[in-house]
């Protein structure tokens, strides 16, 4: 552990999108959650709603009660964990990242509020280190549009979600026509930054294994879905050969066993 931060990726190089790269700039870390850009009216303008609207689609579809496991994936710099640690005091929620820029910031404010329910850790979305079926609730906003394989991801989203445990997303979107599809491609392959039409996330997720999709929120330039893996879902294929705790039901997160 440094800086509160489990780093599972200690100077493994990595080949990261030009949009992934922008997010380790200091500059982008300091306004990242202010009205400058992820709660500004301009940005709300853009996507279709704002933050604070956004942040209680998915605070509802998390249907949390207190006691629960929750992933935020591509936790930037907690702008959603710390919402989540406060509504679970008896769960923990573990926020994951590839930018230590990002989690360094995150760190700070989590001890600033004094949230002891929260776990850092520097990893990658496309090789989760945690056991199947662990979550009740897996968080992704603002970063599915950033991962080079998305259906790798949201297959190893299915593999850590318990039985039943839910699954909220917020990503750009896009329109289903061949010339958006078309703009889509050429700005993956430039910038690094995918989007997705309600119909293609959605086919994405059934794919992955998770059912109950629901479209939240579809305007402008964003996209809210939510999802839930099959309650009669059988155990998920084995995990990677790092696994990390969830972090303690209301107690400060601590290392990982030697043994995981």
């Amino acid at each position: 552990m440094s800086d509160g931060i489990l780093d599972l990726l200690p100077g493994a190089p990595m080949r990261r999108s030009l949009a992934q790269i922008s997010m380790e700039a200091e500059p982008i870390v300091r306004v990242y959650e202010s009205r400058l850009w992820r709660r500004g009216p301009h940005v709300a303008l853009v996507l279709g709603i704002s933050f604070e609207r956004e942040q209680e689609l998915i605070l509802r579809a998390g249907a949390l009660t207190g006691s629960e496991r929750i992933l935020d994936l591509a936790c930037g710099p907690g702008i959603y964990t710390r919402p989540f640690a406060r509504r679970v005091p008896a769960g923990s929620v573990v926020g994951l990242d590839l930018s230590l820029p990002m989690l360094r910031y995150a760190s700070r404010r989590v001890r600033e509020q004094g949230l002891h329910n929260v776990l850092l850790v520097h990893g990658t979305a496309l090789g989760l280190p945690f056991a199947p079926d662990h979550f009740d609730l897996v968080n992704c906003c603002g970063a599915l549009h950033l991962f080079p394989d998305a259906r790798r991801a949201l297959a190893e989203v299915h593999r850590v979600l318990k039985p039943g445990g839910r699954f909220t997303v917020a990503a750009f979107r896009r329109s289903d026509g061949p010339v958006a599809t078309l703009r889509n491609t050429i700005g993956r392959r430039l910038y690094g930054i995918d989007a997705f039409s309600p119909r293609d996330l959605a086919v994405r997720l059934r794919e992955a294994g998770l059912d109950a999709v629901e479209c939240l929120h579809a305007r402008a330039a964003w996209l809210i879905m939510s999802a839930r893996k099959d309650p009669g879902s059988g155990e998920a294929p084995p995990p990677g050969p790092q696994e990390v705790p969830s972090g303690p039901r209301g107690g400060r997160a601590g290392p990982p066993p030697s043994a995981a």
